[in-house]
């Protein structure tokens, strides 16, 4: 094993959601004329802060709050949640690590609470050291404190810890904390862009889980 601490993502990476995100923002889009986004769009645009990144796609937030569109967004999400699957190899290869001295943690822009229902849900928490979520609305700027308080938490050093995500700001909380990156491009951010910032990536989980073991 090439590590002694992984550092896993939640959404896209071990959790399948983006075509239900692409789903919703197109819905959402849809009650005020804009164009919808296939996956690939999607996948080539989707960004940090979120309200940015739906500047992009053609929402407008001079007449209307940013604040109560992503609640929508987020209670719709939360409705069809359990509608959701684990991307393939997550389960198997988190259960395969966990045999190994090698801690696992989770770390998210997801709210805590919902973090941890999620994780339950498909029963992972057995398998996980730390799993550790935002404490206010998610909007991704919280990963880099809530991850430097998990490296503080976790005594192994930044040289023998790695982050596997599937989007830039991945990237951006890996260069924050000093630690490697992986990331896997079935996400919500596609190849070129991953591969642009000079990490390593990897098709899927089971392709990441071979390299980490060879």
């Amino acid at each position: 094993m090439k590590y002694k601490h992984i550092i896993w993502d939640w959404n896209g990476t071990l959790l399948n959601d983006t075509a239900l995100c692409v789903a919703l923002l197109n819905q959402s889009g849809s009650k005020r004329n804009i164009p919808k986004v296939s996956i690939q769009q999607y996948r080539e645009k989707f960004l940090f802060p979120i309200k940015t990144f739906y500047e992009s796609v053609g929402f407008n937030f001079d007449n209307e709050s940013f604040e109560d569109t992503n609640k929508e967004f987020h209670d719709s999400f939360a409705k069809q949640f359990r509608t959701l699957a684990l991307q393939p190899f997550a389960k198997e290869t988190i259960i395969k690590i966990s045999k190994t001295n090698t801690v696992q943690s989770i770390l998210s822009a997801t709210i805590q609470e919902k973090l941890t229902e999620q994780v339950g849900f498909f029963d992972l928490q057995h398998y996980l050291e730390n799993i550790v979520g935002l404490s206010s609305t998610p909007s991704g700027y919280g990963k880099e404190y809530e991850g430097s308080e998990l490296m503080m938490g976790v005594d192994i050093p930044a040289s023998e810890t790695i982050i596997i995500g599937d989007s830039v700001l991945d990237f951006s909380v890996s260069q924050s904390l000093g630690i490697d990156c992986a990331l896997v491009y079935n996400g919500h951010n596609d190849m070129n862009r991953l591969k642009a910032t000079g990490s390593y990536t990897f098709e899927h989980i089971d392709s990441f889980y071979n390299w980490l073991t060879d």
